[in-house]
């Protein structure tokens, strides 16, 4: 399958397998996405995917101001897809329109984490977030070394209402070493690898680093979906990933498919679970 079809059918299975939209778009998502899997001559119909440009371009003006940031995704790319499918030359049109989307929702969001947001670089973020995302439960137990008692004390205290109050007078639970030393870690793994994947993916088109864009892109995906369980942006950036995959680079696109499959084996197998309850019997 070239990487304009494989892109598309990819782009499809998203939608099937994270349904999206609203209890009266989501039925009319599914359908269109389901004739396009299943009826193979259709996946490059312009009908089709003007009827999905219409309904992400809903989705997110229904949800306005607060629908997620990669319902914006979707429509800029369904958007990309209707433009590639009127040009002259679908490939590179898909193809630049791919690496631009994703160079510039890396860039953006290396932009927020070091200049717009101040309690990320200092890993604020991270802390809080592994304690009150009931998701990272696993993983802060796991990787972090909290027990559950622990885990539970640390959230009673960053979700407790502390008007009037000074924060040193208040009981303040001990943070793990280990623990502190994750949430640092993470901060400044997402940052670098975000901030070169944006380089690497906005740098000119005719002297890009392709292979350096496939490996940090997957990278990216096999390392932040088996935590953060977001798969509808894993699917999608991969679908953006193929499309500007040279269709010669057959390795590479299979590639994007095995991490593709591996992000539903993330949502579907609890495996921080299994690990932690591994780690207490050993």
């Amino acid at each position: 399958m070239n990487p304009v079809n494989l892109a598309l059918r990819l782009t499809l299975l998203d939608i099937l397998l994270r349904p999206i939209g609203n209890w009266f778009l989501q039925p009319v998502f599914l359908g269109v996405a389901a004739i396009g899997v299943a009826l193979p001559h259709q996946i490059r119909q312009l009908p089709l995917w003007i009827i999905l440009s219409t309904l992400t371009a809903l989705r997110v003006i229904f949800n306005w101001p607060m629908a997620d940031n990669h319902a914006y995704l979707l429509c800029y790319w369904c958007l990309a897809v209707v433009l590639a499918l009127l040009s002259h030359d679908p490939r590179a049109c898909l193809a630049f329109n791919g690496r631009f989307l994703i160079g510039l929702a890396f860039a953006l969001a290396t932009l927020w984490k070091v200049a717009l947001s101040p309690d990320y670089l200092d890993v604020r973020f991270f802390r809080v977030t592994m304690l009150t995302d009931v998701r990272f439960e696993g993983f802060a137990q796991l990787a972090g070394g909290l027990t559950r008692d622990q885990l539970e004390s640390l959230r009673g205290f960053v979700t407790q209402h502390v008007d009037g109050q000074f924060l040193e007078a208040l009981d303040t639970p001990l943070e793990p070493v280990r623990f502190l030393w994750l949430a640092r870690f993470m901060t400044w793994w997402t940052v670098l690898l975000e901030g070169t994947a944006a380089v690497a993916f906005l740098w000119p088109m005719d002297r890009g680093p392709s292979k350096l864009r496939d490996i940090l892109l997957l990278t990216f995906c096999v390392t932040t979906y088996a935590i953060a369980p977001v798969e509808g942006f894993g699917w999608l950036l991969i679908a953006l990933g193929v499309s500007q995959c040279e269709p010669t680079r057959r390795k590479t696109q299979l590639f994007y498919l095995v991490v593709f499959a591996l992000i539903l084996f993330y949502r579907e197998v609890p495996w921080t679970e299994w690990l932690l309850r591994l780690s207490r019997t050993i």
